[in-house]
């Protein structure tokens, strides 16, 4: 990194355009952090620069165009030959020229974005039999292995881990993240510091910032999550996938997206959401309680429907409960939550199951029970369980 380059920046703009400062802002790493905690620290009068800059980055991501590309191209042209100027009287001149100043620059920054593919900054938690992990902004890394895990972030900086309370001084810059890792077969009870409840299931990942930002909170997950938002009516609260972006105030619902599924879905237990795709200018929908979001990877659409909200929610008291739902998808819940291997056979995916199982309960009693109500044959081979008619 450069630097004196940065030294001589006296604008939010020029931090926006400079594309190793926009990287940054939306992938960083240990290394960078480093460097730009440094540079704060050197030259504080920067940072007010910087805070701006990402505020701006942030607040236009994720994004995926949906304006063609030679739209834009004719957009930011038009933008940056502007003889509109030349006609204002000097006192204007100087307000006009401001606002092309940002203008220019946020359609410059739209422009890089459109170029530069994003990195969604969390990976599939696809690693059966490892031990829970919360990473920390200053790259710490705390391990546990019990499968159920309480983990308390307090306004003050402490984290406590179950039992273990650690005082870790965190990063304080704009990027600084924590995340957590709950790999399959574990489970996660996590309080955030401005009072949020948040349920996380096996094969899951979520991550937050060290300090919600003064005007939102942004959070990001790979996997599935219930959500008890701590109501904030100055403060939206955002759930952030790979495919879609939730806005809630305070609210609970629940949000199903492991990158194995065909489907991201969004079901809403109380309170109102707004929730679209994961792109720029993507339109919204509105939620309201018993009502669920479907995004179909597929065929990129968006649709929402009434749904019984127990039978997405009830997870987090500890059991599942199913309403004529193929039986490999009743499989596939229940190979995340034992971390087991479960093996069907072809043709069973038309074969439905309702009921209420007791996660509470050993697998095989539990897949006993779904033999004897689907009328299938389960036996296990080498740590498998194969599943036939």
């Amino acid at each position: 990194m450069e630097k004196e380059k940065y030294i001589k920046y006296s604008t939010s703009e020029e931090f926006i355009l400079d594309k190793e400062f926009y990287n940054w802002i939306l992938n960083p790493d240990l290394e960078l952090n480093q460097f730009w905690i440094s540079f704060i620290e050197e030259f504080p009068e920067k940072g007010i620069l910087i805070r701006e800059a990402s505020f701006i980055i942030k607040s236009l991501q994720p994004l995926e165009p949906e304006i063609p590309e030679q739209r834009l191209k004719l957009i930011l042209q038009k933008v940056r030959t502007s003889d509109k100027i030349i006609k204002l009287n000097r006192f204007g001149l100087l307000k006009y020229a401001a606002g092309i100043a940002l203008l220019t620059a946020i359609g410059s920054l739209i422009w890089l974005m459109v170029q530069t593919k994003t990195q969604f900054p969390l990976e599939a938690a696809n690693n059966p039999g490892l031990k829970g992990q919360i990473i920390l902004a200053n790259g710490t890394t705390k391990e546990f292995d019990t499968e159920q895990t309480t983990i308390k972030q307090t306004s003050s900086g402490l984290l406590a881990i179950n039992n273990d309370t650690i005082d870790i001084k965190q990063s304080s810059t704009p990027t600084a993240i924590n995340k957590i890792i709950i790999p399959y077969g574990k489970r996660s009870e996590i309080t955030l510091a401005d009072g949020t409840h948040i349920w996380l299931n096996s094969g899951s990942q979520l991550s937050y910032p060290t300090e919600f930002k003064s005007d939102s909170r942004e959070v990001y997950l790979s996997g599935e999550a219930f959500f008890d938002v701590k109501h904030d009516n100055g403060k939206p609260f955002y759930v952030i996938t790979r495919d879609i972006k939730i806005k809630v105030l305070g609210t609970s619902f629940n949000v199903t997206s492991y990158d194995e599924d065909n489907t991201t879905q969004a079901v809403l237990v109380k309170g109102k959401v707004s929730a679209g795709k994961n792109q720029l200018f993507a339109k919204t929908l509105d939620l309201i309680p018993g009502e669920r979001m479907i995004y179909d990877k597929n065929n990129k659409a968006l649709m929402k429907d009434q749904v019984d909200v127990k039978l997405y929610a009830s997870w987090v008291n500890g059991y599942l409960i199913f309403e004529s739902l193929p039986i490999t998808e009743v499989y596939k819940k229940l190979e995340r939550y034992y971390n087991r291997n479960i093996l069907a056979e072809s043709g069973l995916d038309k074969i439905t199951f309702s009921g209420k199982l007791d996660l509470k309960n050993k697998i095989e009693d539990v897949l006993e029970n779904i033999s004897f109500a689907s009328s299938v044959r389960v036996s296990e081979s080498n740590g498998s369980y194969i599943i036939k008619k």
